[in-house]
């Protein structure tokens, strides 16, 4: 689930490959705003889906010419990063 408020939206409930395509076609219009921030405090948890919500997310918002953040984190994201040999493209 995503609720946006503002610039951030705030991703909750599971993010793996079975949802992250309903989350992205939740999420695009959204970023199509003004939204700068992804919330993942409210993930309970994750697989490597996760990152292309995450990398599809900044492709878009940069292409309008903004940047994107992401807060809270949760510590599967990070690993599965490191894993993936990409953890220096995620946003802080």
């Amino acid at each position: 689930m995503i609720a946006c408020e503002g610039t951030c939206c705030r991703i909750s409930g599971v993010v793996t490959v079975d949802s992250v395509g309903g989350l992205l076609r939740e999420l695009q219009p959204q970023l199509a705003k003004d939204i700068d921030t992804l919330d993942f405090s409210g993930v309970e948890s994750a697989d490597s889906a996760a990152l292309a919500l995450i990398f599809s997310a900044m492709r878009q918002v940069r292409q309008a010419g903004r940047s994107l953040v992401c807060k809270d984190l949760p510590a599967s994201f990070t690993t599965l990063a490191e894993l993936y040999g990409v953890s220096g493209l995620l946003p802080a």
